[in-house]
């Protein structure tokens, strides 16, 4: 008799303890589905700034922020030319095409509708003393730039002289087509003079 109730104490005992153990992992399982979570922490400081990266190379301006380069042509002479020279024929106060002894002196370009011509001449000229020379550019023999004159001291000085010189010229609209540039020159007082270097460069532009 006590054996038996020893054993039934036994196997209450054991109920007990496996409920309780049961009761605690259910718990431990279940908890965090009801738990609340904390408040948030504070946002933390902003790290520092990186460096700056160094600064890309400039582009090259534009003649203006609304037109755009379509082509450019370039002659160049170094030949040494007196055109002095009775030989030639090239007599006072009378403009002449330096094309008539440089054939490079002359560009014919052929643009688009509404484009302008762009000319820039640079030249140097060796002149005698009391010697001058005007030049100018020349489209289509009805648009011309402004003149520029190389000038030598006049007597009592004695000598040669050498002068660089630059002349640039821009057309207004032009229509489609060829369209011919020449450089002319004058003799404007007699005496030994020389054409030296040339470059005549010719440039289309266009209006975007």
């Amino acid at each position: 008799m006590e054996s038996r109730d020893t054993r039934t104490w036994k196997i209450v005992a054991l109920a007990l303890i496996i409920g309780l153990i049961g009761g605690v992992v259910s718990a431990a399982l279940v908890a965090p589905l009801f738990v609340k979570p904390g408040p948030q922490g504070e946002i933390g400081l902003q790290g520092p700034q990186g460096e700056q990266g160094e600064q890309g190379l400039l582009g090259i301006p534009g003649i203006n922020g609304t037109d755009a380069i379509l082509q450019i042509l370039q002659n160049r002479n170094d030949t040494a030319v007196t055109i002095s020279d009775p030989a030639f024929g090239y007599t006072v106060s009378e403009w002449f095409n330096m094309s008539d002894f440089d054939s490079s002196m002359k560009i014919t370009i052929n643009i688009q509708q509404d484009s302008k011509i762009f000319v820039q001449f640079s030249s140097s000229h060796t002149l005698s003393s009391g010697a001058s020379i005007l030049v100018k550019i020349v489209v289509d023999n009805l648009y011309n730039s402004t003149i520029y004159k190389a000038s030598s001291p006049s007597p009592p000085s004695s000598g040669t002289y050498s002068f660089p010189a630059h002349i640039e010229f821009l057309t207004g609209s032009l229509s489609s087509g060829q369209h011919t540039i020449e450089v002319q020159f004058q003799r404007d007082v007699t005496g030994p003079s020389t054409q030296l270097d040339r470059t005549l460069t010719v440039t289309e532009i266009t209006t975007l």
